[in-house]
């Protein structure tokens, strides 16, 4: 890990901090690398929930880092190219943007401090990976319009009205909501949990675009496995192919 992102363990709550506060916690193809892994690591360990969350009040995650664009994000949020059947609550703090956005969304709940702001600017930036279209599965539509299309500020009183995040709570307070409730999630029947995540996500269903994703991933997984290697090698050496499922 490169030290922008870290993982910890409380119990049996795992806890992913961003940690890029010079840079407002925005989003560099470094720390995409890493919180794929560390969602990974997640879905292996032991930890039955997470708390994801951010070094700094002022900015949970500024979105991409302009300056050093990764054109893959979808690779850091939860559950798209590691499936994770274990709850992920966010505790997000002061700006909320683009990708931030993503990353919050995609979590199973969002306790927001007062101060927090969502925004989705990529109107203005010219661009638009199309995550947050999943949105429009969230909230009302003509809110979901509102926020991808207009790219103006929703402040959290009014985010929590609409059901974009689930609390809002004092400044500073945002992680101990987070903990509690990751704690109470991790000493639940974890089947109960599992299938509970699954039909709720069943039931808010897919955006075309995660769906194209998720088939991404999967097609990736040939593409680049040994078995893919071992096949074209079998066929140029004209022999019979050894496959070992990787």
């Amino acid at each position: 890990m490169s030290g922008s992102v870290t993982y910890e363990v409380d119990g049996d709550v795992a806890v992913v901090t961003l940690r890029r506060p010079e840079k407002l916690n925005a989003l560099s193809p470094q720390m995409v690398d890493d919180l794929q892994r560390i969602w990974q690591r997640f879905a292996d360990g032991d930890a039955r929930a997470a708390v994801l969350t951010s070094e700094g009040e002022r900015s949970f995650c500024a979105g991409i880092d302009l300056g050093d664009v990764t054109h893959d994000m979808w690779r850091c949020v939860p559950g798209l190219s590691v499936d994770l059947d274990k709850p992920v609550v966010a505790a997000v703090s002061g700006h909320c943007i683009g990708a931030g956005w993503v990353l919050a969304q995609y979590s199973d709940l969002i306790v927001a401090t007062e101060t927090a702001r969502f925004v989705y600017p990529e109107g203005r930036v010219g661009a638009f990976g199309g995550l947050a279209s999943g949105i429009v599965a969230r909230v009302p539509q003509k809110v979901a319009a509102e926020f991808l299309m207009l790219g103006e500020p929703i402040p959290a009183a009014r985010a929590y009205d609409v059901g974009m995040i689930n609390a809002v709570v004092a400044p500073g307070e945002h992680v101990t909501r987070a903990m509690d409730w990751a704690r109470k999630l991790a000493a639940s029947a974890p089947l109960v949990i599992r299938t509970a995540k699954a039909l709720v996500n069943q039931h808010v269903g897919q955006a075309a675009v995660e769906q194209h994703v998720r088939t991404a991933r999967l097609l990736g997984r040939v593409s680049s496995s040994e078995d893919l290697q071992e096949g074209l090698a079998a066929f140029r050496e004209r022999r019979e192919p050894h496959f070992r499922g990787r």
